[in-house]
C-alpha cells in the first residue's frame, strides 16, 4: 500500500488551486472579441503590429498583412460599434473608411505603415479578389429564380428613383444658384456613375477630350462628389437598416423578394451544415477565381470592365443550370469567409490608399452637400415608395437603390454593411455598375451638345 501511494497523483490541495472566480474572469476574457477576434489574439496581433512598426519595417506579404489589416480595421469597427448615434447610421464603416484618410493626410498614421499597406493592395489585387468571392459567391449560393426575379424586379425601381433624384437634384441645384448644366454633369451623373474605375475616370477621360482640359483636372472634381454621395449612401443605409429593426413589416431582413423571401442566401446561411467535405468551398474558389482571370481576358476584347462582364457571365452560368449543386454549397462557404473576415480589412485598406482627404475637405460646401445629400436621398425614399408595388421589401429596395450612389464594389461593400445586407451583394452589382454603365454613355453621349 505504501509504494501504491507514493505512486500516486499528489492530493489537490498540492498544486496551486485557482480560484472560481478567477477562472470566471479567464474566460470572460478569452470570450471577448474585438470583431471576430478573441481578445487574447486580438492583442497578440496588436503586438505583432506595435513591433513591427517600431522596427520601422512592416512586411507587405499576405501573412502579415492579414493581421496588421485585421487588428486596425476590427478596432475601428468596434469603436464604430460602441458610440450609440454612429452605430445607427453604419458607424463601423464610416469610420473604416476616413478615419484612416485622416490619419494618412495629418500623418498620424506611420509612414512604414501606409506604404505597405498600399504596396500590398496595388500587387494584390485584394479588391478584385473580393468582389469575386462576395459577388460571385452570392450568385452561385442563390436559388436560382430568386436570383432572376430579383435582378429583373429591380429594374423598374431603379430607373424610377433614379429619374426621381435627376429632377430633385435639378431643383435643389437651382434653389442654390447652380446652372442646371453644371449641376447634371458635375454633381448628378458623378453621383450616379457606379463609382471610381468603371464611372469617375471614363467621364474625366470624355469630359476633358470634349472640354480640351486635363483629365488630373477633371478627376480633381469629380472624385470628391463620388466621395461624399458614398458618405451619403452609407449613412443612409444604416438608417434604413435601424428603420427596420424597429419596424419588422418593412424589412425582409435581407431577401429582396416578399414572395421568396425563405429563398435568398441570407436565408440559407442561417444555421447552415458544417462541411463534410472541405473540397467543396475549395473548388468553389478556384472557380470564382478561374471566372475572374476569363472576365480579364475577355476585357481586352470588348469595352466592358472585368467585373461587369464577371457578373454577367456568373448570372449566365446560373441561369443556364451550369453551377452545380456541390459548387453553390461551396461558394456560400467562400461568400461567407470572405464577408465575415474581409469586409472590414477591405474598407479600410481602401480608407488608407484610395479615399483622397483634401480633395473631399475642400470640396466640401453647403450647396454641393445639400444637393448631394437630397439626390441620394431621394434615390432611398422612391425606391422605398415603389418597392410594395413590385412585391418587394421597402428597406432592402432602398438601400439597393441608394448602391447606384456607391463608389463601386467598394462602395457596395460600405454601403451593404453599413445596411447588414451584404447578402444582396448580387443585385446591388447590378444597381451600381449597370445602372453607372448606362449613367456614364448618356452623359458622354449628351455632354458635346451642351459644352
Amino acid at each position: 500500500m505504501q509504494d501504491h501511494a507514493s505512486t500516486a497523483t499528489p492530493p489537490a490541495a498540492a498544486t496551486p488551486a485557482v480560484s472560481p472566480s478567477a477562472t470566471s474572469l479567464l474566460q470572460r476574457i478569452a470570450g471577448y472579441h474585438i470583431g471576430i477576434l478573441p481578445l487574447p489574439l486580438y492583442l497578440v496581433g496588436l503586438a505583432c503590429v506595435v513591433a513591427f512598426v517600431a522596427r520601422g519595417k512592416v512586411p507587405t506579404d499576405l501573412c502579415i498583412m492579414a493581421v496588421l489589416l485585421s487588428v486596425c480595421a476590427f478596432t475601428l469597427a468596434e469603436i464604430g460599434y460602441r458610440i450609440p448615434l454612429l452605430r445607427s447610421v453604419g458607424g463601423p464603416v464610416i469610420l473604416n473608411t476616413f478615419l484612416p484618410s485622416a490619419l494618412v493626410f495629418y500623418g498620424i498614421m506611420p509612414t512604414v505603415m501606409v506604404s505597405s499597406i498600399t504596396t500590398f493592395y496595388k500587387q494584390s489585387n485584394f479588391l478584385y479578389l473580393f468582389v469575386a468571392a462576395v459577388v460571385v459567391g452570392s450568385i452561385f449560393a442563390m436559388d436560382r429564380k430568386t436570383l432572376l426575379a430579383n435582378i429583373l424586379k429591380i429594374v423598374s425601381p431603379l430607373v424610377i428613383s433614379s429619374l426621381a433624384a435627376t429632377v430633385v437634384g435639378l431643383a435643389v441645384g437651382a434653389a442654390f444658384g447652380m446652372e442646371w448644366k453644371y449641376t447634371l454633369f458635375f454633381i448628378l451623373v458623378p453621383i450616379m456613375a457606379g463609382g471610381v474605375g468603371e464611372g469617375a475616370v471614363p467621364l474625366a477621360i470624355g469630359y476633358a477630350a470634349i472640354m480640351h482640359n486635363s483629365q488630373a483636372e477633371m478627376m480633381g472634381h469629380i472624385l470628391p462628389i463620388v466621395a461624399m454621395a458614398n458618405v451619403c449612401a452609407v449613412v443612409i443605409a444604416g438608417a434604413l437598416n435601424a428603420l427596420g429593426k424597429r419596424k419588422p413589416g418593412l424589412s425582409g431582413d435581407g431577401a429582396l423578394l416578399i414572395d421568396s423571401k425563405d429563398n435568398t442566401l441570407n436565408a440559407a446561411d442561417t444555421g447552415a451544415p458544417l462541411l463534410a467535405d472541405v473540397l467543396s468551398p475549395a473548388i468553389a474558389g478556384l472557380s470564382l477565381l478561374t471566372l475572374y482571370a476569363v472576365s480579364v481576358a475577355i476585357e481586352h476584347l470588348v469595352d466592358l470592365p472585368a467585373p461587369l462582364i464577371m457578373l454577367m457571365l456568373a448570372v449566365l452560368m446560373k441561369m443556364a443550370k451550369l453551377v452545380p449543386p456541390t459548387m453553390e454549397h461551396g461558394a456560400r462557404w467562400v461568400y461567407r469567409f470572405f464577408a465575415a473576415a474581409c469586409t472590414y480589412p477591405l474598407i479600410f485598406t481602401v480608407g488608407v490608399v484610395l479615399t483622397p482627404w483634401k480633395p473631399l475637405v475642400a470640396a466640401f460646401s453647403p450647396a454641393i452637400c445639400i444637393t448631394i445629400l437630397a439626390t441620394v436621398l431621394t434615390l432611398a425614399i422612391a425606391g422605398f415608395l415603389v418597392a410594395r408595388r413590385s412585391r418587394m421589401f421597402p428597406i432592402e429596395t432602398a438601400i439597393i437603390a441608394v448602391c447606384h450612389a456607391g463608389s463601386g464594389g467598394t462602395g457596395d461593400v460600405a454601403i451593404l454593411t453599413a445596411g447588414r445586407r451584404l447578402n444582396l451583394m448580387a443585385t446591388a452589382q447590378v444597381s451600381t455598375k449597370i445602372g453607372g454603365f448606362v449613367t456614364v454613355t448618356l452623359a458622354l453621349l449628351s455632354f458635346s451638345h451642351f459644352y
